[in-house]
């Protein structure tokens, strides 16, 4: 009696659950077609009974089902699902559809790298019930594989190919017979994955890093659990693997999910599923000399210290708490290698047109009219636009692939502009969480402004960003406080932005007092100040404190919303690019005395902004 094997309902869950049939089909095409109810061979007799077949039922009767790369089903072949009770339709090769040494290496690769025959050849070949050629309809199918391929049933095609024998009914499904395989298009993980493709296109490098992110876990909910063992522990007569890739999930991410704080930094990626079938991505398929080339470019940004103030821990009162980096080269290869990597993928849907408007790309269109695009837009959320130093069609100079979720572009060079990779900061003070009163004294006030009653004015003395700014004054009509600043970026496109090793300009955008005492003039409002600033930053110390310089005095004379310089190629010996809780600090301090006070100073301050521009 002939065994019938019925895994495919839980064996194949983590393929064919995509594998869904179209909207459009009928029911009697997934469970009839008009020889069906007579039909009492399998597939699997079919096709092995055919002499013109006898290839492709060689292969199959070789290559056992694999749930991930490295995970086959030991007493599960593709001949068995043949033979099984799951209706399928099978699109197989005749013998004449590939040459003698084209049928070898699939049957080399039996032996080899089963997994690749697997998703390349058998399961790109199957698909999910009766799928039966009538005379008409165009579907679009999932195959076991998940790629997805066009039946034109009214032209009897398969992928643009004709079918050679057509409605073969089974008992277990239909047969179809083709003089050209159904073609294998790779998605962009796995044509980053596969080491020929990586090897002849020169990207090794993000090849590595990609399989280094592979993830397979055993999943014990999906697994069929039978007899304990001798000791009483869980044995699986069914176990199922589960493969995924840390690039795929959150753009940052720790290690893991528990005790976070343990984590010096956090692992970085382009966060979108790139093998998704769903999806249309175009990504950048940096070459080893490109990759290098950035490596050389960044490497300024990146010089880390051994040891960093712990911030975060410093402001909620504890001391002496320090951050030790153990291999400061191998932290800096790998933020390097992270913010090479971050801006590399753009998903298709996230690109506006030339209006602004999201979601109208066509890939095609977009492939050959991305200029006309209004600015573009990573998965990891860096929005590129062309300005004066840079273009952004530059960023996809290269060769482009087509895969079967949209491109990949081999590009010798890495155009991504410095904005994304060493930005200017801009800390917005309305942002209270990025200021704290160092004496734990005075009085900090949020105000947004409204400029209904101050447009006679407003426009000729500045206006402030988003129209709000904070107020900072002494407890004691004599005190002088003095506020922290965390210098890590808060606005827009360059929010959480970290100081990078190097040169900077800093400055700080003060705002007149008359903004909160006037309603409808200035005249006799103008009060000014005297204050003091401070950096504070790592200079790699063996004890972890932090150095500190000082600025002179400089006076505002409170007259208009004005940018005053602080600090003039202000060098940062030390990167603070990627790194958690820790980052420089700028204090204001305000210096009136009682007689700057008698002469029109005033002890409290108002300020809009703090800006870094970069230097280099």
């Amino acid at each position: 009696m002939r065994r019938k094997y019925n895994y495919i309902g839980a064996v194949l869950c983590g393929v064919v659950a995509l594998a869904l049939p179209s909207c459009t089909d009928t029911w009697n095409d997934h469970y009839d077609n008009p020889e069906s109810t007579a039909a009492t061979q399998s597939l699997w007799e079919l096709i092995s009974e055919n002499s013109n077949l006898s290839n492709f039922a060689e292969i199959a009767e070789k290559v056992h089902y694999y749930r991930d790369q490295t995970h086959p089903q030991a007493d599960y072949t593709y001949k068995d699902m043949l033979d099984g009770t799951q209706l399928l339709t099978v699109w197989a090769p005749e013998n004449d559809a590939l040459t003698a040494s084209e049928w070898q290496r699939w049957n080399d690769l039996t032996d080899s790298n089963p997994y690749t025959v697997q998703q390349q050849f058998l399961a790109n070949s199957i698909s999910l019930w009766r799928q039966v050629a009538t005379a008409g309809g165009v579907d679009t199918l999932t195959m076991l594989n998940g790629k997805k391929q066009v039946f034109d049933k009214g032209n009897f095609t398969m992928a643009g190919y004709p079918l050679i024998e057509k409605n073969v009914a089974a008992s277990n499904g239909t047969l179809h017979t083709v003089g050209t395989p159904v073609p294998f298009n790779y998605n962009i993980y796995e044509f980053l994955k596969d080491d020929a493709n990586a090897s002849d296109n020169n990207i090794m490098t993000f090849h590595d890093l990609i399989v280094d992110s592979d993830t397979t876990y055993f999943s014990e909910d999906n697994s069929i659990e039978g007899a304990p063992d001798a000791n009483g522990n869980p044995t699986y007569v069914d176990s199922v693997y589960f493969t995924t890739n840390t690039m795929f999930t959150a753009t940052k991410q720790f290690p893991s999910n528990s005790n976070t704080d343990q984590y010096l930094t956090y692992d970085e990626s382009f966060g979108a599923n790139i093998e998704s079938e769903d999806s249309t991505f175009i990504m950048l398929l940096p070459t080893d000399n490109a990759w290098e080339q950035a490596y050389q470019m960044l490497e300024p940004y990146y010089n880390y210290a051994s040891i960093y103030v712990d911030n975060e821990k410093a402001n909620s009162g504890t001391s002496g708490v320090y951050r030790e980096v153990s291999d400061v080269d191998s932290l800096k290869e790998k933020c390097i290698n992270m913010d090479i990597l971050s801006p590399l993928c753009f998903n298709l849907n996230l690109q506006p047109d030339g209006a602004g408007n999201i979601g109208r790309w066509q890939i095609e269109d977009f492939m050959q009219n991305y200029s006309r695009a209004q600015y573009l837009v990573n998965t990891f959320g860096d929005t590129l636009r062309t300005d004066d130093t840079w273009a952004k069609e530059s960023v996809f100079a290269g060769t482009p692939i087509l895969m079967s979720n949209g491109y990949g572009i081999v590009a010798d060079t890495w155009n991504i502009p410095s904005k994304v990779y060493c930005p200017d900061l801009t800390i917005e003070v309305g942002t209270a969480s990025f200021f704290n009163f160092s004496n734990k004294s005075g009085t900090a006030t949020p105000y947004s402004f409204s400029n209904s009653v101050a447009e006679a004015w407003v426009d000729t003395v500045g206006r402030v960003s988003y129209d709000n700014f904070y107020g900072f004054s002494p407890d004691s009509p004599t005190g002088n406080p003095t506020i922290d600043f965390k210098l890590i970026g808060t606005d827009g496109e360059n929010a959480e932005s970290e100081v990078m090793s190097g040169k900077y300009d800093i400055y700080v955008v003060m705002v007149p007092a008359f903004y909160v005492t006037s309603t409808d003039t200035i005249e006799g409002d103008t009060i000014k100040n005297k204050i003091r600033a401070t950096i504070s930053y790592c200079n790699g110390a063996a004890n972890g404190r932090d150095a500190s310089v000082q600025t002179d005095q400089i006076d505002y004379n409170g007259e208009k919303v004005d940018t005053l310089l602080l600090f003039e190629d202000f060098e940062f010996p030390y990167s603070y690019k990627n790194m958690r809780q820790c980052y420089p600090t700028l204090s204001l301090t305000t210096r009136t005395s009682s007689t700057d006070r008698k002469e029109g100073y005033s002890n409290t301050i108002y300020v809009d902004r703090i800006i870094l521009k970069r230097k280099d």
